[in-house]
Formats: C-alpha cells, structure tokens, sequence
C-alpha cells in the first residue's frame, strides 16, 4: 500500500472513533488497562498471603526448637557401648553356705513380745502443755521453804509472789505471820496493816497485829485493836484469851474475870484456868481451888499440867 493509501485509511479510523465517542463518553476507554490493574492486584495479595503462612510456619518451627533444646539440657547423655572401657570379669568361686535356721520355739516368743507390746492412744487433739508460772513458782518455793524452818528465804519468796501478782491476801498474812515467828514485830505491823486495808476484818490480821504491839510494849494500841476484833468476833477463843490477859496485866482484875468467865461458859480450859488466876489474885481462895479441882477431875488434860494444878490445889489447902 502506498503511503498516501495509509493515510487515508488512518484518517478514515479517526473519523470513525470520533464519530463512537459521540455516541457513548466511555467509548475511548481501553479494556486492556483494566485486565492489567486486575493481574498486579492478584499478585500482590497472593505474595501477602504465602508471606504470612511462611512467618506462621517458622515461629512455630522455632518454638519446637527452644523445647527440644532445653529437653536435651535436662537429659544426660550416656556414652555409648562402644566408647565405654570393657571389664574383663574374673569368675568368682562360690562356696556352698549352709542356711539352716533353727525356728523351733520362734511362735512363742514373737506372740508374747506382741501382748507385751504397749500402743498409747490416739488422740487428734494437741494437749496444752503445763507451764509453771512464775507466781506459782514463787509461791511452791515459799511454802517449801516454810516447812523446812527457812523463814526469810520463805518471806523472800512470798514478797516475789506478792509482787508478781496481788491476786491473793493472804500472801500478806503468811509475811507477817513468819517475821512474828523471827521476832522482827516492825515486819509484822508493815504487812498485817497492808492486809488491813485491803480487809478490815481479816480476824487473824488483826490478832497477830495485837500481839505484835503487845511484845513491843505497846499494850494500849493492842488492847484497842482486840477491842475491836472482838466487837467483830465476840466468839473467838483467840481473841478473848489474849483481851484478857491483857486486862490481867494492867491489873484490871474485874474486866478480865469478866473475860475469863465468858471463855469458861463456853468451854474451854484456857477461860477456867484464866479464872482461877484471876480468882487468887483478888484473894478468893475458895472459889480458886474450886476451879483447879474441877480441872484437875478432868481426864483429857495433858500429865504435865495436871501436876501443876495438884501442886496449885496443895498450896491454896
């Protein structure tokens, strides 16, 4: 074809195209470039697709090989039967042994150390263990050395258990009572008025008070204190035995025949023979010898003083 025939047929395709895009806008649009679109975006979601089963793949392949290397760590490797040195056993001769055992007899014996056998009971609860306090401690050790005759270590250690716990009176009591029995009245008066306070009609406080003023000379602080405890206690022998020998050393012979007398209607030898001194005093004979025979005729009075009311009942005949 010649080139004006090309031309002419290229102006010819123009105009026919021209012509296709009046009729449709979308006319001039190419489908190749499309197709190419299409294919490029296949591709790159393929390469995302492997790339992301591929980094699956390998983490899991890598945690399988941390397992089995810590799994060959804690295994310990034994060497093989080649690598170990082979032993050259010697034969060993074996003597014969003879194992014949006796048991005739055994049964017995195993059946009585079994009855023998002592099993404690069971118990599921836990028992408390006994602990000795130090207050009880001081208080065995006061007592133990009270009846050995070891006073001050006995007043030592009940001060410890008073000062420890005041829990118990009477603690004061037995102070007192033990620094009478050394002759140390001062120890008395402190611990008998402590107990006081805390009980003001503690009977025995009270008398050992008296007899404390009594041997240090002060026979009107005793006297007042008797007083007193015998207006609390007009019953006690104790009391009415030692307010009436007070009186009888004042010389206050009525008051204390009067005392005695009390003592003696209620029984008791100490109010008779208090009676019949009181009676020799005043120079009533009569009446004295009286009472001494009353109380030598008396069985239950002890030998050595049933020679001393013979001797009394001689003399006032």
């Amino acid at each position: 074809m010649s080139k004006t025939g090309k031309f002419l047929s290229k102006n010819e395709e123009t105009e026919i195209q021209q012509e296709l895009a009046d009729i449709h806008p979308f006319s001039q649009v190419k489908p190749k470039k499309k197709k190419k679109y299409l294919i490029w975006a296949l591709v790159v979601s393929t390469v995302v697709i492997y790339s992301a089963i591929g980094f699956l793949i390998f983490k899991e392949n890598s945690k399988e090989h941390k397992v089995e290397a810590k799994n060959e760590k804690n295994q310990i490797t034994l060497p093989e039967k080649s690598q170990q040195p082979q032993k050259v056993e010697k034969p060993v001769s074996i003597k014969p042994v003879n194992l014949e055992i006796n048991l005739t007899g055994l049964e017995k014996t195993v059946y009585s150390s079994i009855e023998n056998i002592e099993i404690p009971g069971l118990s599921f609860y836990k028992k408390p263990e006994k602990k000795v306090s130090r207050y009880n401690y001081y208080l065995l050790k006061a007592r133990e050395a009270e009846l050995k005759g070891k006073y001050i270590d006995a007043i030592n250690f009940y001060k410890k258990a008073w000062n420890t716990s005041k829990k118990d009176p009477e603690i004061l009591y037995r102070i007192a009572l033990l620094h009478y029995k050394i002759g140390h009245y001062k120890g008395v008066e402190k611990y008998a008025k402590q107990l006081l306070k805390i009980n003001k009609k503690h009977q025995k406080a009270l008398l050992l008070l008296a007899k404390a003023y009594e041997k240090r000379g002060n026979l009107k602080k005793a006297k007042l204190i008797l007083e007193e405890a015998y207006f609390l206690y007009p019953e006690n022998k104790d009391i009415l035995e030692n307010l009436g020998r007070l009186y009888e050393k004042e010389n206050a012979l009525i008051v204390a025949k009067d005392i005695y007398k009390i003592l003696a209607d209620m029984g008791y030898l100490e109010g008779k023979l208090g009676l019949a001194r009181i009676y020799e005093k005043l120079n009533d004979k009569k009446s004295a010898l009286k009472i001494y025979r009353q109380i030598y005729s008396d069985p239950n009075i002890p030998e050595n003083l049933r020679s001393k009311i013979e001797n009394k009942i001689i003399s006032l005949e």
